[in-house]
Formats: C-alpha cells, sequence, structure tokens
C-alpha cells in the first residue's frame, strides 16, 4: 500500500467516528518509519479535513511516533462549553473554555509534566463524564463494563456507541480497501 493510502487506513481505523461528525476526538499514534514528512501529510489533509470541521493537533512527539489529536472542533467545542464538564476542568488547572485551541496547548502541557495520558483526556474523547470521574475515583478498577473506554455509569448507552463507533470504523476502512479516497468517503458521510 502507498503511504498516503496507510495514512487513510491508519486514519480510517482509528478516528472514522471522528471523522464522521459524531464523535469529538480520536487519539492516533503516527510512526515516523511508516509515515514520512508527516509534516507535508497534515498538510495535504488539512483542507480536507478542515471542510469538515476536523482538525489534527499534535499532543507529542517522541524520537519514532507522533501522538495526534484528531478532533471535530464543533463537538468539542460544545463540551467544554457544558457546565459540569468545565467545573471537573478547573481542578486539573483548565480555563478559557470557549477557546478549544488554548485547551488543547494546556492538555499537551498536562500530558507533558504527567508524562502520560491526564486522565481528562477521557473528556475530550467524547467519554462520559461520570465514565472519567468513576475511573479516577476506582484507579481504573471496579468498572461496570469495558470497550473502548471504562464504563462506570450507562453500560447501555456505552454498548450503543461502541456498536456505532465500530459500524463505522469498519464502513469507512472498506472504503478505503475499495479504492476510495478518504475526501470521498468523508464527502459522503455528512
Amino acid at each position: 500500500m502507498e503511504p498516503l493510502k496507510d495514512f487513510e487506513m491508519l486514519l480510517s481505523f482509528h478516528c472514522a467516528p471522528t471523522l464522521a461528525g459524531i464523535k469529538s476526538g480520536s487519539l492516533i499514534s503516527i510512526n515516523k518509519n511508516k509515515v514520512h514528512n508527516f509534516t507535508q501529510v497534515q498538510k495535504k489533509y488539512r483542507n480536507c479535513l478542515k471542510c469538515n470541521n476536523i482538525y489534527m493537533f499534535t499532543l507529542s512527539e517522541s524520537l519514532n511516533y507522533y501522538l495526534v489529536f484528531i478532533y471535530n472542533k464543533e463537538i468539542l467545542h460544545k463540551i467544554l462549553m457544558e457546565k459540569e464538564n468545565q467545573k471537573f476542568l478547573i481542578n486539573y488547572g483548565y480555563q478559557g473554555f470557549g477557546n478549544v485551541a488554548r485547551c488543547l496547548h494546556y492538555l499537551k502541557i498536562r500530558m507533558h509534566l504527567q508524562k502520560g495520558f491526564p486522565h481528562e483526556i477521557g473528556l475530550f474523547l467524547n467519554y462520559p463524564l461520570q465514565d472519567v470521574q468513576g475511573f479516577i475515583k476506582n484507579n481504573g478498577q471496579n468498572f461496570k463494563y469495558s470497550g473502548q473506554w471504562k464504563v462506570y455509569s450507562n453500560i447501555d448507552e456505552a454498548e450503543k456507541l461502541f456498536f456505532q463507533y465500530a459500524k463505522c470504523c469498519k464502513r469507512f476502512c472498506s472504503c478505503i480497501a475499495a479504492g476510495q479516497s478518504l475526501t470521498d468517503i468523508m464527502e459522503k458521510a455528512v
């Protein structure tokens, strides 16, 4: 597979729900040895993604990898503007909730200082606040169900979302494997 198709398959597999506008954000690890010149790749896809209100933000970079947050700016903004989410995030030093970029830059700082994933990242990934809080309170244990995240609250709702996300990923990946471009798939998804 050619490098750009590899990148499109990677995005489809890990980020399809975000690309389709049904999830606020997804994380993707980009191997520098497999996706050469990632900066140029970002530029190539920037307009396609931006037309669908999707953006890329590099949360961290190591010798061999980029950790990139792919997000739907509108959905993430709504999550950040919810009062309960703001009360929670204020405890970790977040402010300026109307400015998505500012919150992402602060998340990046928190990741660097903690040398890992701060638990509030779950909100950015569209996990329910109750599940993020449950994970923190229980140190990742005693969950009711596990799928794309550990569920501490509404299992039925989480199962529906997990199914919807998996179906979306399968559709995107099938289309890429059949030779369609990510641009074409996203145009049809909207």
